[in-house]
């Protein structure tokens, strides 16, 4: 009988044990809004159904400057396991320590990445590519406006939102890089005083820095005829608004933007949570939220139906060749120096 219960005890805490082990649950930082419902469906759920015994809390914030703020007030004890942020942020991060090293053999799926992003190694896998571009309300513009001056074009006086985000958001910082180049400055590693010139003067014109919900809305909805934004959130809400707001990338160029993937430093669940990163890279992934959102695949090996491939340009070798080159390791040590601009010159000569 003693045999018995004893056999009963270690066969009950050996289940308990074992619903312990099989119990994780990671969680994931990243940009709020479309992106996290899209992510979690396309992304998230398939890795859940495959992967029963992890499960993926998402938390979203609003954009990559909110994510570092969290990471560094956090630092001792993170709450959060993996964030999502742009590739200049991550460089911040990776200098700060606060952001795991990870051995690219646990992420098999790296080696079929391309190489751009590459450059912070295992501290930041490249997870999406996205261009800036132009997002138009398609009823004041029903050709498609062709060029950046357009945000100069005094017919648009308070109907122009600009996101900077109190001065802290990387479209900010691109558009920056595009306003030097129109201004006559391409070596914005130089000089950048010419773009943030050229930006004093359409900020009379700005409606809004803080766009809420967002600019993709208010320029859906008439509140604003155009924009700054990405084309893989344009495009998801060009099919949700039933085609009220589109998005072009202008014929001066323009830029790319890559978003990477980190696991944080001193989190717990890292086997959990660098398997998830790997599934995030896998080209099921890639596809499914190329799919959804419209982000360019990072993996080489992601197929795309030719309907989305079509509406992402950074799939069309031309229109990459007309990117403009932006070296974001020299972006993250610059990138105050960027802001700074915003905040003391640029947002402050608006209305």
């Amino acid at each position: 009988m003693k045999k018995l219960s004893c056999y009963l005890i270690a066969t009950a805490l050996g289940s308990a044990f074992a619903t312990i082990a099989i119990a994780q649950e990671i969680t994931v930082m990243g940009y709020r809004g479309a992106f996290e419902e899209n992510y979690v469906k396309a992304v998230i759920q398939p890795f859940e159904a495959a992967h029963p015994d992890i499960k993926v809390k998402y938390f979203g914030v609003q954009n990559a400057a909110t994510s570092l703020g969290n990471m560094r007030a956090q630092k001792d004890a993170p709450a959060v396991n993996a964030v999502i942020y742009d590739l200049s942020v991550a460089k911040i991060a990776s200098e700060e320590g606060l952001v795991e090293d990870i051995h690219l053999d646990k992420l098999p799926n790296y080696a079929d990445l391309y190489d751009i992003g590459k450059d912070l190694g295992g501290k930041a896998i490249p997870l999406t590519f996205d261009t800036l571009s132009l997002v138009y309300n398609t009823s004041v513009y029903p050709t498609p406006p062709d060029s950046w001056e357009e945000l100069w074009n005094k017919k648009n006086d308070g109907m122009v939102i600009l996101p900077a985000q109190g001065g802290g958001d990387i479209q900010a910082i691109l558009l920056t890089i595009v306003a030097n180049r129109m201004a006559g400055e391409e070596d914005y590693k130089k000089d950048i005083r010419p773009g943030i010139d050229k930006l004093i003067e359409v900020a009379p014109l700005v409606q809004t820095w803080e766009p809420k919900p967002d600019a993709y809305t208010l320029v859906a909805d008439g509140t604003a005829n155009i924009s700054i934004g990405y084309n893989a959130r344009a495009q998801f809400f060009f099919d949700s608004t039933g085609g009220r707001v589109a998005s072009v990338a202008p014929k001066e160029g323009t830029a790319a933007q890559i978003n990477v993937i980190s696991q944080i430093a001193k989190s717990p669940d890292s086997d959990a949570t660098q398997t998830f990163i790997n599934y995030a890279i896998s080209p099921e992934a890639q596809a499914n939220f190329a799919k959804a959102m419209f982000y360019a695949p990072t993996n080489s090996k992601t197929e795309l139906d030719p309907e989305t491939s079509a509406r992402i340009p950074f799939t069309d070798p031309e229109k990459r060749a007309n990117l403009i080159d932006v070296d974001w390791m020299a972006i993250g040590d610059l990138r105050e120096t960027f802001l700074t601009g915003w905040r003391r010159e640029i947002i402050p000569a608006g209305r």
